[in-house]
Formats: structure tokens, C-alpha cells, sequence
């Protein structure tokens, strides 16, 4: 019996990771998922964020974004939508990204507030038309 794992981190482009590791840390769907040697088989889904691993007794880092692993007693494969290191991101791009993501989504809420305002307008008058229709049918 081996105290380490096979890792894997394979993306649509590339094979970005192949190593061996003590334990692997994947960031799933319903929270953190903790990995060791002769973990129980399991497939889950990953959200984005960062998977850990141990690489020459240095914890390491890689950004996952969403897919699948599927863990054996083995090892672990990781097919992700996406996969970055460090090495992989400009920091000015990132933030950049970042910036015009928040005024996208401020935009839509806005969109989406100004909607909701709409809507309960013409429900109240729809609501209005509705009783007065009660109102004459009744007399």
C-alpha cells in the first residue's frame, strides 16, 4: 500500500498536472472535499476555486474552475471546465476581469430592480381591474 496519490488535472486544452501527493483538497460543489490514500471511490462535481495538494513537501495551489473529479483508492482525476496556476495569470488581467464583471452584475441588478418595480406596478393595476369587475358584477 502506497501513502501517496496519483493526481491528475486534465482541461479541455491541456494535461496540467500529473504528480504524485499525499493528500488533495478539492473545492466541490456542496463545500471542500478532503482526499487521502484509500479514500472511498466517488465521483463529484467541483465549483471554482482552489484545489491543494502537497508537491516536494510545499503546499500547492491550482484554480479550478468546475467539472468533475473522480476520486479512487488510488488517486484522483480532476476534469475541470478550466484549470490555472500561478504561473498561468497576469494579475492586472485578473483584476481587471474582475472590475468589469462587478459593473455587469450591478448593471443587471439594477435591470432586475427596475423590473420587480415594473411588475408589481401592473399586478397592482391588473389587481385594481380585477376588483372593480367584482365590484360590478356584484351590483
Amino acid at each position: 500500500m502506497t501513502d501517496q496519490l496519483n493526481l491528475r488535472i486534465i482541461t479541455p486544452e491541456r494535461e496540467l498536472l500529473h504528480l504524485q501527493t499525499p493528500w488533495v483538497t478539492v473545492p466541490g460543489t456542496e463545500g471542500e472535499l478532503g482526499i487521502l490514500p484509500h479514500h472511498i471511490p466517488l465521483v463529484t462535481t467541483l465549483d471554482s476555486g482552489i484545489l491543494k495538494c502537497e508537491r516536494d513537501g510545499k503546499e500547492l495551489w491550482v484554480a479550478v474552475h468546475y467539472g468533475y473529479a473522480q476520486i479512487t483508492q488510488e488517486g484522483v482525476i480532476v476534469l475541470a471546465d478550466m484549470a490555472e496556476t500561478a504561473d498561468d495569470l497576469d494579475v492586472a488581467r485578473a483584476k481587471n476581469a474582475e472590475q468589469k464583471a462587478r459593473a455587469a452584475l450591478r448593471t443587471l441588478l439594477e435591470e432586475q430592480q427596475l423590473e420587480e418595480y415594473r411588475m408589481k406596478k401592473y399586478e397592482s393595476k391588473l389587481k385594481r381591474a380585477m376588483v372593480r369587475q367584482t365590484l360590478l358584477q356584484h351590483n
